[in-house]
């Protein structure tokens, strides 16, 4: 989550990326070294939320998607699971 504070005033172990203005047409740019600090890309989508005088910009996760091959539990067998464990974290 990415916080605007309006009052001016930071958090210790903040770190300041410079200033940011907020142009004509309501844009305001994030620092690059914000925005590769925190892998944020352009089309990356925040909701906006205030809390008094501090703006919250709250990054949207993507949309998980399900992949199946279209078998069901019975037709894969127990010994699969166990085959896809191993694979993805080693050991016994």
């Amino acid at each position: 989550m990415l916080v605007i504070n309006m009052s001016g005033s930071t958090d210790e172990g903040d770190t300041e990326y410079g200033e940011a203005e907020i142009n004509d047409r309501g844009r305001l740019t994030i620092p690059k070294a914000l925005r590769e600090d925190l892998n944020i890309e352009g089309g990356t989508t925040f909701t906006v939320v205030r809390q008094g005088n501090t703006i919250q910009l709250v990054r949207q996760l993507p949309g998980l998607h399900t992949v199946s091959t279209g078998r069901d539990r019975d037709e894969w067998g127990t010994e699969a699971f166990r085959d896809a464990g191993r694979a993805t974290f080693g050991g016994e």
